[in-house]
């Protein structure tokens, strides 16, 4: 047999009460200087950048070791012209003659190329790298036909222009897979933070108000202050958290030799990205907060939080589809302008075919809405419920009463 919620004894309203944002500003400070320099903000932060740091540098960084080709004085034609060809891709080395050997063996050298008596030689150790294989066979071939181009009173270039490799014609779009990656990592950095923080800030509310702690706090502010200081803080620590985690992971990369090239990256594609992961917490937050006003026990929770983890996991996931597999389709600019999915689609459509710049106002401001309608949202089911006990609060009635 279920009990149905019963409202608690009304707490006495003090008349001094904080109106306005002075309320939110009280909440928001005693909610930042309870948590952010606490042993477990800093302990959790600790470990996570000595994660993010160390792992690229245990990994060994994402460039692979280049192969090192040495190469003789008789040789050095040849090596020069491979070294050109190869770029990045291959190290080029003289090494002298007597030390050709003595080099491979150590390990010094993946391969020494020398000249013998009939022409060209490679001395390896047991098979020659694939890179450097490839890069000889090439240069040598275009080496052999310059030389009998010559020979035969033929200009080289004459010869190379009619040899030119044929155009590419690209039938698919040209997508900067970098810049779509970055979009996509601002929307799944978003939901990092709700799942880290808004979670515990949803566990936080509901023993508020299993301790009753919630009916002193409202005989001096309103529920929808308290509400607001508590988004506002989650939002500072899990955007806090994320910055250090971030650059503790590119400080990795940098040591390590791998952190990625973003110079192709436009940099107001990182400006909007930031723009909807900060609105993209808020609402989360927002909603998983009024949520949870609703239960009184920690089983009843999971089940109470998922409209609102289904409002940050489903539109991510439709971004990661939209972005690779309709970029070419109306669906991408639909996304990027309804409102919930727009603050993870919006990024991504920047990323793959730019937006006209009333658009992203457009789709900012719907986003901003969205933001302030589920805070109003939140705000009654928190007021709604916060106060009653005796059981799990009906949606409809926690709306009735907000």
């Amino acid at each position: 047999m279920t009990t149905s919620p019963t409202t608690s004894t009304p707490t006495p309203t003090d008349p001094r009460r904080v109106r306005g944002l002075g309320g939110v500003r009280i909440v928001l400070r005693r909610e930042l200087s309870t948590k952010l320099m606490t042993t477990a903000f800093l302990l959790s932060t600790g470990i996570f950048a000595a994660l993010a740091l160390a792992g690229p540098l245990l990994m060994g960084g994402g460039d692979e070791e280049r192969p090192t080709l040495g190469y003789t004085s008789g040789a050095e034609s040849l090596a020069t012209a491979v070294g050109q060809a190869g770029g990045e891709s291959v190290q080029v080395e003289q090494v002298s003659a007597g030390e050709a050997r003595a080099a491979v063996e150590e390990g010094r050298f993946d391969a020494v190329l020398t000249e013998g008596p009939t022409g060209p030689e490679v001395i390896v150790e047991t098979s020659l790298d694939p890179t450097v294989g490839a890069l000889l066979s090439s240069t040598a071939s275009d080496q052999a036909l310059r030389d009998a181009a010559a020979a035969a009173g033929v200009d080289p270039t004459e010869l190379q222009a009619g040899a030119a490799d044929p155009a590419v014609v690209a039938l698919g779009s040209g997508l900067d897979t970098t810049s779509v990656l970055v979009a996509l990592g601002f929307a799944a950095g978003a939901v990092v933070v709700v799942l880290l923080w808004g979670i515990p800030l949803a566990t936080d509310v509901m023993q508020e108000k299993v301790s009753r702690v919630v009916e002193i706090l409202l005989t001096s502010i309103r529920p929808w202050q308290l509400l607001a200081g508590k988004v506002l803080a989650t939002t500072v620590l899990g955007l806090t958290q994320l910055v250090l985690v971030l650059g503790a992971t590119a400080a990795g990369l940098g040591l390590a030799g791998g952190l990625p090239r973003l110079e192709g990256v436009d940099w107001s594609l990182v400006a909007v990205s930031s723009a909807c992961l900060l609105l993209a917490i808020v609402t989360c937050c927002a909603l998983m907060a009024g949520l949870a006003a609703r239960v009184e026990r920690q089983e009843d929770l999971s089940s109470a939080l998922q409209p609102a983890l289904a409002v940050a996991l489903l539109p991510l996931v439709a971004a990661v589809y939209l972005a690779f597999e309709f970029a070419d389709s109306p669906w991408l600019d639909l996304g990027s302008m309804v409102p919930v999915l727009n603050v993870f689609v919006m990024p991504a459509r920047i990323a793959v075919e730019g937006m006209p710049l009333w658009q992203v106002a457009a789709s900012l401001a719907v986003a901003a809405l969205t933001a302030a309608v589920s805070f109003v949202l939140a705000g009654r089911i928190y007021a709604g419920s916060v106060l009653r006990s005796g059981g799990r609060v009906r949606l409809r009635e926690a709306l009735q009463r907000g």
